[in-house]
């Protein structure tokens, strides 16, 4: 790739875990950087669907990157609420709806797969 521009170079990357977080952090506020979720996980699920490359994967995260953040700063519903206390504690769902976002990193990936490539896209097992 000698001869390239430095940004071509990088989009033609081979996709990695690494990657992907580094793009949803320059793409998405960093409050959706939290939690346990696995961006290596992603990779394989991104390539079975023809994005293979950080070029691929950036056009897919900032086509539907409004319409993402329309989604995560959404109310959650009275049963959602409780549900999350429940599951992930006061406090985190009070700092969620204080400041507007619930979903993590690999959460806005598989909601842009499933806006782009349909529900049935992300296999139910990795779904939030």
């Amino acid at each position: 790739m000698k001869g390239l521009p430095a940004r071509r170079v990088v989009y033609e990357k081979p996709l990695t875990g690494e990657l992907i977080h580094r793009a949803m952090s320059r793409i998405f506020p960093r409050k959706n950087d939290y939690g346990e979720g696995s961006f290596e996980e992603l990779v394989a699920d991104l390539e079975a669907l023809g994005i293979r490359c950080v070029g691929d994967f950036k056009r897919l995260m900032t086509h539907y990157r409004s319409a993402l953040l329309r989604v995560d700063r959404s109310p959650l519903s009275r049963f959602e609420r409780l549900m999350a206390i429940k599951d992930l504690g006061r406090e985190f769902v009070s700092d969620t709806v204080r400041r507007q976002y619930w979903f993590a990193y690999p959460a806005l990936v598989r909601k842009a797969i499933e806006m782009h490539f349909g529900e049935d896209a992300v296999p139910s097992q990795f779904e939030q």
